[in-house]
């Protein structure tokens, strides 16, 4: 039965996620066709909702579609929480500029929506196997 509702929630994920051009373009704040740190700072900063520097679990899912899964967003925020160093309950700054990394597979400090399209699965499937987790025992 959590085989079925992690596959459920697996697709629904995939579903909502499967036009991350949409995402890209939204976060391509000055429309140049990649993504830059200050591109990736700002959404932290509007993830980060009481300007705290930090993201807690209420803010993340706050700033997520609400159409997207209570696990998906837990899954979510475990694996920027996980990714940042310090499994503390909080996101800091680190945790995003950690995503672009893993996103910059040519190292040049940009994200083009290339590189941007090809590597978002490794952070789907960091937040996939987080979310399996929240639906386990």
């Amino acid at each position: 039965m959590k085989t079925f509702i992690f596959c459920l929630l697996l697709a629904a994920v995939c579903g909502e996620n499967s036009n991350s051009e949409d995402f890209f373009s939204v976060a391509d704040l000055d429309g140049d066709g990649v993504l830059q740190q200050d591109e990736i700072q700002a959404d932290f900063n509007k993830k980060d909702i009481n300007g705290d520097g930090y993201i807690s679990l209420s803010e993340l899912i706050k700033s997520f579609a609400s159409s997207w899964s209570l696990e998906f967003k837990m899954g979510a925020f475990i694996y920027y929480d996980k990714l940042d160093g310090n499994e503390d309950g909080v996101i800091d700054q680190s945790a995003f500029l950690s995503a672009m990394k893993i996103m910059d597979s040519n190292g040049d400090g940009e994200i083009s929506r290339e590189e941007f399209e090809r590597n978002m699965l490794k952070i789907w499937n960091g937040v996939a196997k987080e979310s399996k987790s929240v639906l386990s025992p």
